[in-house]
């Protein structure tokens, strides 16, 4: 399925049950089909439900803010959610769910083909890199996967409501500037991405490899 039948078929897709049946308007995704950075979310909330658009509302403030730290603009980053529709209450979105929609997260990483793939949350990170550890275990590493690095990092949710997790989502951010200026991976070692410069922390030890 290429990027356009994908986004298409997503738009009047019913394929996940209760979720279409509850949506306002379907969140396929935005930016250009040449980023070099991917950010996946876990679904889209009320915000997002009303305007059709990923990372709106305090969200997507805090993820404004994040990208322009490190001289980014939400215009030149390609965002998007695991699934495409908001879920009952705000819950996480079930397997089958996120089974449902991959087929269109497959199609908008194929197109857009970035170098860097930033997975927010528990569950961006299990279903891109397909480890069972807890972000919080993994946050802040670059694991190479199909010839670009996925970054699993805290959700902005998460940091929202947490100071100090908010901090740690600022240092994993600190350090996509460099990621995203070094070749694309050719193994599946993890790379050893240096800390930003001025970032007062110790990095935090990275484990030998992932795979």
């Amino acid at each position: 399925m290429d990027f356009a039948e994908a986004q298409k078929e997503a738009l009047s897709c019913r394929k996940c049950g209760p979720l279409c049946q509850a949506r306002t308007k379907v969140v396929f995704g935005e930016g250009p089909l040449n980023a070099a950075l991917f950010v996946v979310g876990e679904a889209p909330g009320f915000n997002e439900d009303r305007e059709g658009v990923p990372f709106r509302g305090a969200s997507g403030m805090l993820l404004d803010r994040l990208l322009r730290s490190v001289g980014l603009g939400r215009e030149s980053v390609y965002l998007t959610t695991l699934v495409k529709c908001k879920t009952p209450e705000g819950r996480p979105p079930k397997p089958a769910e996120i089974n449902a929609c991959r087929p269109y997260l497959l199609a908008q990483l194929a197109a857009v083909d970035p170098r860097v793939i930033v997975a927010m949350g528990d569950l961006a990170s299990r279903s891109l890199t397909g480890r069972k550890e807890a972000v919080s275990r993994i946050r802040g590493r670059a694991i190479p996967l199909d010839g670009r690095y996925v970054f699993p990092t805290l959700s902005l949710q998460r940091a929202l409501y947490t100071p100090a997790d908010r901090a740690l989502l600022v240092s994993d951010f600190a350090r996509l500037p460099e990621l995203l200026s070094v070749e694309r991976p050719t193994t599946y070692e993890t790379l050893n991405v240096p800390r930003a410069p001025g970032m007062a922390a110790e990095r935090e030890p990275l484990q030998p490899s992932l795979w």
